[in-house]
């Protein structure tokens, strides 16, 4: 019974739903980047390589593990600032802003490893290419300038390994589709709801049964425009008509 009445309520407000559904999905496709886009990425070592990794030297501990990563994630909040977008736009002959770096520069920790990997998205992989490296470079710059060390292989970062290509990105297109199409399908189904909860109209017998808790014992059929007519008027009605030809007239 329910079923029915929620396929009666979708086949009444039908166009409703199909106008939110399809106006979602044109924004989905509206606010998705058509042009192909490409990143690159160098990866960082955050560490001295001084270390001495022999257990009875101390040096290697919970401690100092944790002090690492607090160290990664620092380094990892530097990367889309401005100063370090400012250095890497010195050092590269690519026509972007500073805008565009610190929009298209990220970083993150690889897992359970002391290297940050840091990539950088654009339109042009050529482009990807150099920024990443200028970008990774900046940031070992910049670092190695607040924290001095004494020796070459005792500095906290450095790089190892720099970018040499950059990989096309998959299209968003399906996705944000996919998304639009089920927000908008939420969003149809709630308007449809309310509508529904604000109209008392009946229009079936069910409808009476379920507001009044009721059984329905009779139905009046629909006659349209016309009003039901008495019996007695309907015989007058026959008296008043024209005999139909070949035929007698009742008097």
């Amino acid at each position: 019974m329910e079923i029915r009445r929620y396929v009666s309520i979708v086949r009444r407000r039908w166009i409703l739903l199909v106008a939110i559904v399809v106006a979602a999905l044109a924004a989905g496709f509206l606010i998705t980047p058509r042009g192909r886009t490409y990143t690159a990425s160098s990866t960082l070592y955050v560490g001295s390589r001084s270390v001495d990794l022999a257990p009875q030297s101390g040096q290697v501990s919970a401690d100092r593990a944790a002090g690492l990563d607090r160290l990664i994630q620092t380094f990892t909040a530097l990367v889309p600032t401005r100063p370090i977008a400012d250095a890497a736009l010195k050092t590269t002959t690519v026509n972007r802003t500073e805008a565009d770096i610190t929009g298209g520069a990220t970083a993150k920790q690889i897992p359970n490893t002391d290297l940050l990997q840091l990539s950088y998205t654009d339109r042009d992989p050529v482009v990807s290419v150099a920024v990443a490296n200028a970008v990774a470079s900046a940031l070992v710059d910049q670092i190695r300038s607040f924290e001095p060390r004494p020796t070459a292989t005792d500095q906290v970062i450095s790089v190892y390994q720099t970018a040499n290509k950059a990989n096309p990105n998959p299209s968003k297109l399906p996705r944000n589709l996919a998304l639009a199409g089920i927000f908008g399908l939420i969003v149809a189904g709630a308007l449809i709801a309310l509508l529904e909860y604000l109209d008392i109209t009946v229009r079936s017998a069910d409808d009476a049964e379920r507001l009044l808790e009721l059984p329905v014992l009779a139905v009046v059929p629909a006659t349209g425009h016309q009003l039901p007519i008495s019996g007695a008027a309907s015989i007058r009605e026959g008296f008043l008509q024209p005999p139909r030809r070949g035929g007698a007239r009742v008097g």
